[in-house]
């Protein structure tokens, strides 16, 4: 999952289940998913997650699209697949990728370690040599008070030695864009931004979306080695050498795709998740889990894939990291009667957080009106209704979130006019007293303290969530592989 700010404006529901299930429903429609809820469970998902912790052991590290790790990963997955009696596609994703080659910066007023750097995905480069320049600080204070946007006006620099200078600054509400242009019209040469967190230590590497808009080097450091920076700054001049070099390569990942013999070929329910890491973690977390849940989920439920009514069809995306690559192109490739026929998609991320939350996709943007991005398409409240009546009925707690404040692979669909929803158990945001009544855990605490950081293994995932989610993840797909008519009525304005 790439990085994304969950919304504040979040709402606790409470739903009854929903009651529409389409035409000559089965005696009991939630049989099917009763039975996957039973059969899918944390212990017995686990051993997926802990075949792709040892991908990343053997290869540096990650599970990266384009790596030793995610090959492996996918491997795996796929033999697991076909040994279950899946036919398995594995689909090449074609793509280009901003390789880094060197990423160092070296302090030069004083022996002592530069920061770490991350160079920011389509940032542009330093000369072959580097840059030699002194560090200016933006101020995070003006007039005794914290500044809520350092950094955005030519004003926050006002008597600062900007001209010539790497500037440290805090990732804010402005943006990187708006940012570095006040920066570049002062002089500075490149940039080095951090996040505010409570886990100071912890660094996260950006990536630029508008590449053409930035005109120096963009890089990523930890709040803790820019409060080191600062603080030297106060005594002396800090001057580092900065070198960041990279370059654009072709490159295929590939999407793994597994769908049931039976079912309606018109009535697709696609459930997906991403299967790659960054480069900077082995993933476990993010998202091995959610892809084991759905991996376990399509094996328990291969013995009946021939008795269904509407046809199942599994996703494990690669390169979502790079910015939901392999669903883009998934997409891209169907036809326009292909696209007609997913009913629904349903993506899952992070559904182990340490200190996790229920975030679920408001496909209705009823809980945000005015403050949200819009509704999903026609149909995405009814598959909302369908994960929020899941988790009311077992009192398990959750809000729903705004569709843009979850960035992964939900995103392509929602563009394509397909009804949506999903879960996210949160990242590197701050879980208020207010949530930790709902769900426990620790108040001021990151839901996921190793989201995009090493950390991100096996062992620090919360097993006992996990057991939860996937549960909840077989019931949801169990539920829809037999009644999608809520869904379809919502989506054509009817009943």
């Amino acid at each position: 999952m790439k990085l994304t700010v969950l919304t504040a404006a979040t709402l606790t529901l409470t739903l009854a289940l929903p009651a529409g299930t389409g035409s000559n429903p089965p005696a009991n429609p939630y049989r099917l998913a009763d039975r996957l809820e039973q059969a899918v469970t944390g212990e017995q998902a686990l051993r997926h997650l802990t075949a792709w912790q040892r991908a990343a052991d053997t290869h540096g590290g990650n599970r990266a699209s384009g790596t030793p790790g995610f090959a492996q990963s996918a491997d795996y997955l796929v033999r697991t697949l076909r040994q279950a009696g899946y036919r398995v596609t594995r689909q090449a994703v074609p793509y280009q990728e901003h390789q880094v080659d060197i990423e160092r910066a070296v302090r030069l007023d004083r022996d002592v370690p530069g920061p770490r750097v991350l160079l920011m995905r389509w940032s542009p480069t330093t000369p072959a040599a580097g840059i030699e320049a002194p560090v200016v600080l933006t101020p995070t204070i003006q007039d005794g008070l914290p500044d809520p946007t350092p950094g955005c006006e030519a004003a926050d620099y006002a008597g600062l030695p900007v001209h010539g200078a790497i500037v440290v600054a805090p990732q804010t509400s402005c943006g990187f864009v708006a940012q570095q242009r006040v920066a570049v019209a002062l002089g500075a040469r490149a940039m080095l931004f951090y996040v505010r967190t409570v886990r100071p230590d912890n660094i996260y590497r950006a990536y630029l979306f508008d590449p053409a808009a930035i005109s120096i080097p963009l890089a990523n450091v930890s709040q803790r080695d820019a409060e080191r920076l600062a603080a030297d700054s106060a005594a002396r001049t800090v001057r580092l050498r900065l070198e960041l070099r990279a370059h654009t390569a072709e490159v295929v990942t590939e999407n793994i795709l597994a769908e049931t013999e039976g079912g309606r070929p018109d009535r697709v329910v696609m459930a997906g998740a991403h299967l790659d890491s960054t480069t900077e973690t082995p993933g476990i977390n993010d998202n091995a889990a959610a892809a084991g849940a759905l991996l376990e989920t399509a094996l328990q439920l291969a013995p009946r894939q021939r008795q269904i009514r509407n046809k199942v069809r599994f996703a494990w995306w690669g390169a979502e990291e790079l910015i939901e690559v392999g669903s883009i192109h998934y997409l891209r490739q169907l036809t326009p009667e292909q696209r007609a026929n997913i009913t629904l998609y349903l993506n899952y991320e992070l559904i182990a957080s340490p200190n996790f939350g229920r975030f679920i996709v408001d496909g209705d943007d009823s809980d945000h009106p005015g403050t949200g991005s819009g509704p999903g398409p026609l149909g995405s409240g009814a598959v909302e209704a369908v994960l929020t009546g899941y988790y009311a009925s077992r009192g398990l707690g959750y809000e729903t979130a705004d569709i843009n404040s979850i960035g992964s692979d939900h995103w392509p669909f929602r563009d394509a006019g397909i009804p949506i929803g999903g879960l996210d158990g949160g990242t590197y945001q701050a879980k208020s007293p207010e949530q930790a009544a709902r769900y426990g855990g620790l108040a001021g605490e990151m839901f996921d303290p190793c989201y995009h950081q090493p950390c991100d293994t096996v062992a620090s995932i919360n097993r006992a969530e996990f057991d939860r989610n996937c549960r909840a993840v077989a019931w949801v797909v169990g539920r829809f592989a037999v009644a999608v008519g809520d869904v379809v009525a919502q989506r054509n304005r009817i009943g």
